[in-house]
């Protein structure tokens, strides 16, 4: 299996078109949004790809479970190139004057990890500089995001990533993929991982050794059971 493949799911689609959508966000209107879906769809790898397109001006950052206010401040600052200060107050003077003076885009995935208090930290960095940010999180932050109201009343918009389809699917395949794989057994994988990108790719690694272990130039349908 090729290394650092990247493949423009609609999953990823969805993403960009979030992201894309919060940079042209005209003066006075919230620009807050939220990337949303199970586990392993994509979210991340589709965040830190549009992350690191240069043209993108934007910075991800992935919330930790055990954040305190000075160690998200600190992350953030550091991305975007502040030397960071002591005090609470400092820093969040340090973060507004940075978004102000270079407005970027501000990714945070494992949005379900953040503190509430945490989460109204960025939202008011957010209203006193209208600097855009999109917040990552899997299922269930929808419902956590509603319970904080002026927060959920800033996301104008919201994207939710689905289960992987067949064509999405078999373009990986296409790409990364050593050996060839016919529909039939791409559609058997998708099947058996329920539509769960991670899981899918996982599967057919292990299909892709099992065919060159039995020095295969294909995954056949039948290796399905046994390579399981």
């Amino acid at each position: 299996m090729k290394k650092n493949v990247f493949i423009s799911t609609r999953n990823v689609k969805t993403f960009y078109a979030v992201a894309e959508s919060l940079q042209t966000v005209e003066a006075g209107v919230p620009g807050m949004g939220l990337i949303y879906g199970d586990k392993g769809l994509g979210k991340t790898s589709a965040a830190i790809h549009y992350a690191c397109q240069k043209n993108n001006n934007a910075i991800y950052v992935r919330a930790k479970r055990d954040w305190s206010y000075t160690w998200m401040m600190d992350e953030l600052l550091i991305e975007m190139a502040v030397t960071t200060l002591r005090g609470a107050k400092a820093k969040f003077d340090a973060l507004v004057s940075a978004l102000v003076e270079q407005p970027r885009l501000v990714i945070v995935d494992e949005t379900n990890t953040v503190a509430p208090a945490l989460l109204e930290t960025l939202r008011g960095v957010h209203d006193l500089t209208h600097n855009p940010f999109l917040f990552i999180g899997h299922e269930g932050i929808k419902d956590l995001l509603m319970r904080l109201g002026p927060f959920y009343d800033r996301l104008l918009y919201k994207g939710e990533m689905n289960p992987l389809g067949l064509e999405d699917l078999e373009s990986y395949c296409a790409t990364a993929l050593e050996v060839t794989i016919d529909s039939k057994t791409v559609a058997a994988v998708l099947e058996e991982a329920g539509g769960n990108f991670r899981r899918s790719v996982i599967r057919l690694k292990k299909l892709e050794d099992f065919a060159k272990l039995q020095k295969a130039a294909a995954i056949e349908h039948a290796m399905l059971t046994e390579s399981a």
